[in-house]
């Protein structure tokens, strides 16, 4: 089973990933439902983000980055261990 890199999916919702990379994440994407699901999901949140930031104050942006940092750091961790 392949695991996604969380910071290569958002690269990719920009539209900044190379060729392999895109190859990696459909091989993934098609490896089951959920991964399926999940790429939905977050390419579904990738496109709303822009509408999002306009809707929130500068505060609650700062809060929600402390939030993403907070679980990419945990998804690090995870990965040494």
């Amino acid at each position: 089973m392949l695991k996604i890199d969380y910071i290569l999916l958002a690269r990719h919702f920009r539209g900044e990933t190379s060729e392999g990379e895109n190859t990696t994440i459909n091989l993934w994407k098609n490896e089951s439902i959920t991964n399926s699901l999940t790429y939905k999901r977050l390419q579904n949140v990738s496109k709303s983000e822009h509408s999002i930031e306009k809707k929130i104050s500068k505060e609650e942006a700062v809060i929600w980055k402390k939030i993403i940092t907070k679980i990419l750091d945990e998804e690090v961790d995870s990965s040494i261990y």
